[in-house]
């Protein structure tokens, strides 16, 4: 088996209808309780019952839908992408979070919020804000050279969350943050994800029933006050600085400006997604480049080849072909994003399936990224797959780390380049090396994180 391209289904609506496959698990509560212990691998188990179907999943009193063929998922996010929104019940525990920010609103309102963010996203100016990431990193780079000499050990999953902090406050807001305040932000973020990640399986019970509902309340208030503490700060000091918050300070919906809540959601959603995704990325990734020393190899002596001692520039991430491929290939094992949850607003049929109206429909790049028929050897580290023509030979939606269609990730190219900035930067001064005895299993969040944290010794690398 190769990675290639298996026969495609024929075009949803073309079919006669089909019966659904029911993985209904046990008696009342159906899959609820591997959901809760193991929602990835649960859901993978289930899809390799029934390749390529759409499968009618038990979740408690929830009935739902899981899509897994890649012509199926590209119908629900691109090709009649208008008819499945974000309106599923499990984005309510996230709303709670992120408010009516770009990743949570759906119709008009999101059109508006689009069209506000994506000037901060084109090519051009991403590539303006490479200098400026790096100096960042640099920071950072430094302190951890310096604990590198005498092998400390540290959580890689927390420094590569202050490290991926300081870039986006240094490029998205423009802005400093006291280091105490990175940590309680960051410590808060963390809270309120567990918290949020067991809520998207049980919306159907209310709040003030769910264990940890006072902590979530407290997170979610520890990180108002510091973004909002941003947005007031910069309203003083008046200022158009070219960056995210002056674009949406100065815009306009309907004759007005946003108002501090708006700001506060907007705000919250962009960091929340830069800053997690690439957290989580790096830190897979440094595990797996110490699993694989022949790859780790590779990766050094490209960051050699292109950069030298300099720092990396926005010409040169177009050098870093192998690094860029060992991103990749981490966000496919370990996919940072790895549930997209939609509704479906009217009666539809996706390749003869029927989706009732208002059903949840759930997509999963983990299983994508896992599915045996379009990756040859699924659980093998190997970032040649990237190679143009063995990705070419895929269908679009085999791999999908920032969703698909229309409401693909925004700042899909922001993440790419931060980490082949921090990955050159912060490999070629340091290796990171797996502490013996640590236990590393990916744990579900609303990001994919190492269960048991990361702990990993650092070593000079001259």
């Amino acid at each position: 088996m190769s990675d290639a391209t298996a026969p495609s289904s024929a075009p949803p609506g073309d079919s006669p209808p089909r019966r659904s496959p029911s993985a209904r698990g046990y008696p009342m509560v159906g899959l609820l309780p591997g959901i809760i212990r193991d929602a990835p691998n649960t859901l993978r188990d289930v899809a390799r019952q029934y390749p390529g179907e759409v499968i009618h999943l038990h979740i408690g009193p929830v009935k739902a839908y899981l899509v897994t063929h890649p012509d199926h998922v590209q119908y629900i996010l691109a090709d009649n992408w208008r008819n499945f929104s974000k309106e599923s019940g499990m984005w309510r525990s996230l709303q709670r979070l992120m408010g009516n920010g770009l990743g949570t609103t759906s119709g008009d309102k999101w059109f508006v919020h689009r069209r506000l963010m994506q000037p901060l996203f084109t090519v051009k100016q991403l590539g303006s804000l490479v200098d400026r990431m790096a100096r960042a990193v640099e920071i950072d780079v430094e302190r951890l050279a310096q604990q590198a000499e005498r092998g400390a050990v540290v959580d890689m999953a927390r420094e590569m969350m202050q490290i991926t902090q300081r870039v986006l406050l240094a490029t998205m807001f423009g802005t400093s943050i006291r280091r105490e305040e990175a940590d309680t932000l960051a410590d808060s973020i963390l809270a309120a994800f567990e918290a949020i990640n067991t809520r998207m399986f049980l919306y159907f019970i209310p709040d003030r029933l769910m264990p940890g509902e006072r902590a979530l309340q407290a997170a979610i208030a520890r990180i108002d006050g510091s973004i909002l503490r941003m947005v007031r700060e910069r309203r003083e000091e008046g200022k158009d600085k070219g960056d995210l918050l002056s674009l949406l300070l100065g815009a306009n919906e309907g004759g007005a400006g946003m108002d501090d809540r708006q700001l506060r959601d907007e705000l919250v959603t962009m960091f929340i997604a830069g800053n997690e995704t690439t957290a989580v990325t790096m830190t897979w990734l440094f595990y797996l480049l110490d699993q694989h020393p022949d790859i780790d190899r590779k990766v050094r002596e490209e960051i050699d080849q292109v950069l030298g001692d300099r720092s990396p520039t926005a010409a040169d991430l177009e050098k870093l072909v192998y690094c860029k491929m060992v991103i990749q290939e981490t966000m496919r094992m370990y996919p940072p994003s790895w549930i997209i949850p939609r509704m479906a607003k009217e009666a539809d049929q996706i390749d003869g399936y029927p989706i009732p109206a208002g059903a949840t429909v759930i997509m999963s790049q983990y299983i994508q990224h896992h599915d045996p028929t379009f990756w040859e050897s699924p659980s093998t580290f190997d970032p040649e797959r990237f190679r143009p023509e063995r990705a070419a030979a895929r269908p679009r939606y085999a791999y999908m780390p920032f969703g698909g269609g229309p409401r693909q990730c925004i700042g899909n190219m922001f993440a790419i380049f931060e980490a082949q900035v921090i990955l050159s930067l912060l490999r070629k001064r340091v290796r990171a090396r797996l502490v013996p005895g640590q236990r590393v299993t990916p744990k579900a969040a609303i990001t994919l994180r190492p269960r048991h944290g990361l702990r990993m010794s650092l070593h000079p690398d001259r």
